[in-house]
């Protein structure tokens, strides 16, 4: 990976996804009002979100291809279909979902035990997921974010290019690890003060299997798909058993 084309995609998410997402928000902030909070915020995510996958369209896939490619998926002898890419991300969920819950649980027991935190907040995502269920359109919009969209960049930004960047230094046990710890703390908010054990600890633990995942089947798609498939049973977790 030419560090050339990772100093420009990570550019590329500064400005756009964290750059513009500031001066956007920063503008917004004297209209924002208690009724039109949910809304503002739901445009807000959603346009942040496709205007860096389209910056990122274009530069990585119509100006860069020859790079971009190989990142997505390889297409090596032996290499499996992006069928089975796709198939193998969603099983995968069988076996990660389990382990990271279980992760879950030590943690809060150990914050329990430690700091007496009996109840661990809902993660950003989950918290504003909640706030557009009384309004059918912000509920489907946030949920293309949430289940396609974040999948999709974070993916791409993490394993696809942070994780390939730390390997031209790193072997890629080392890189899948400090690639995650990345992700993990990205993740991190003050709001959940020492939940943050359980929940940056959590999201760290489901980091390493998409790592790992990306570098069995050298293929960008399987921990997009899984990504995604753990966000949508989240969200099927909020509506029907929770009930919230």
């Amino acid at each position: 990976l030419p560090s050339s084309y990772a100093l420009s995609v990570f550019f590329i998410y500064a400005i756009f996804y964290i750059g513009l997402g500031s001066i956007i928000g920063k503008y917004l902030k004297g209209y924002i009002t208690k009724e039109n909070s949910v809304g503002i915020s739901v445009f807000f995510t959603i346009f942040i979100s496709l205007a860096t996958l389209l910056v990122l369209y274009i530069f990585c896939l119509k100006k860069r291809k020859e790079i971009t490619f190989p990142i997505i998926k390889t297409f090596a002898e032996g290499s499996k279909s992006t069928k089975y890419d796709m198939g193998f991300g969603i099983l995968s969920w069988l076996v990660v979902f389990p382990l990271v819950t279980f992760f879950s649980s030590i943690f809060s027991i150990f914050i329990y035990a430690v700091f007496r935190v009996q109840k661990v907040p809902d993660q950003v995502a989950i918290y504003f997921l909640k706030a557009t269920m009384q309004h059918p359109i912000y509920f489907i919009l946030a949920m293309i974010t949430i289940v396609i969209l974040a999948p999709i960049l974070e993916e791409f930004f993490f394993r696809g290019i942070l994780q390939n960047f730390f390997k031209k230094f790193l072997n890629r046990w080392i890189s899948i690890i400090f690639t995650s710890l990345v992700f993990a703390f990205v993740h991190f908010s003050y709001s959940q003060k020492l939940a943050n054990i359980t929940i940056v600890g959590s999201i760290f633990i489901f980091s390493l299997f998409l790592g790992f995942i990306y570098e069995k089947q050298k293929s960008l798609i399987s921990p997009i798909f899984l990504h995604a498939t753990f966000n949508a049973i989240n969200v099927l977790n909020l509506l029907f058993i929770k009930g919230v």
